[in-house]
């Protein structure tokens, strides 16, 4: 799953994750088909790459239409890839008009196959609420099955179960074991959610060097607040500020923190 797909498909920043879809289309491939020739070949796994080409607008001109099309075509030859974008196309109302019910049942379409970023994406579904009855079990569940099946953004988001106790008994200690899980498989997110994890002394003992790794592990990847969280630790004389260049001070979006703060 991509940013794209994650704008509407988050319950908040603590959810939110990028997945890579493993299938990448080169562009010799996407300029020597065209979707009359991929239908006709009635290979669903290559109508399926030409249709994340022109979702992503890899070698070719993004258009939505199309990929909506050539997904269309390969899930219904029940290829499961197909099958989660095609949900999730439904899901955003992009090629086609938004419909919660049918994005719901093409995701279950392939998470029943086993493919876990169905699964993942259903998890966020019923944790979020959004076109289905708000389910925190069935979201655990499924963030389970999708752990078991290779999702490292699955694990950050069994982590963040735990530590607010959705679905599950509230248990800072789990919530790291999932967090650390996913964050040793660098995992942008659950490195920034462990970082605070060390920070607050929550599941472990508090440590400011440990939390210092890994917010620096996440914004390396791009985590601005976890740039944000070094110059704080920075500037209340947490740790070291030797050879440590501070990017940001101001806070941006919500953290564990915050939104436990928040909800007290």
């Amino acid at each position: 799953m991509d940013l794209k797909s994650l704008n509407h498909l988050t319950q908040s920043l603590l959810l939110a994750t990028t997945l890579s879809v493993g299938l990448t289309v080169s562009a010799c491939s996407a300029e020597s088909l065209n979707i009359t020739e991929s239908v006709k070949q009635n290979d669903p796994k290559q109508t399926y790459e030409l249709g994340l080409a022109y979702y992503e607008g890899d070698s070719v001109p993004e258009d939505d239409d199309k990929a909506f099309e050539l997904f269309q075509v390969a899930a219904d030859q029940g290829y499961a890839p197909a099958e989660h974008y095609l949900g999730l196309m439904y899901h955003d109302g992009l090629g086609t008009e938004k419909d919660y019910q049918k994005a719901f049942a093409w995701m279950q379409k392939a998470a029943n196959q086993g493919y876990a970023d169905a699964q993942f994406s259903l998890g966020i579904m019923y944790g979020s609420g959004v076109g289905i009855d708000q389910d925190y079990e069935k979201a655990m569940q499924l963030y389970l099955l999708a752990a078991d099946n290779g999702s490292f953004n699955a694990q950050n988001n069994i982590g963040t179960m735990y530590y607010f106790g959705r679905g599950v008994t509230q248990s800072y200690t789990k919530a790291f074991e999932w967090y650390k899980k996913a964050a040793e498989q660098d995992v942008g997110l659950a490195q920034f959610n462990l970082g605070d994890l060390y920070e607050q002394g929550q599941g472990v003992p508090q440590d400011y060097e440990k939390a210092f790794e890994w917010y620096k592990k996440a914004a390396d990847q791009g985590n601005q607040e976890a740039s944000n969280r070094i110059g704080r630790l920075v500037m209340n004389g947490k740790i070291d500020d030797k050879g440590i260049t501070i990017f940001s001070t101001q806070e941006i979006g919500l953290t564990l923190g915050d939104i436990e703060e928040m909800s007290q």
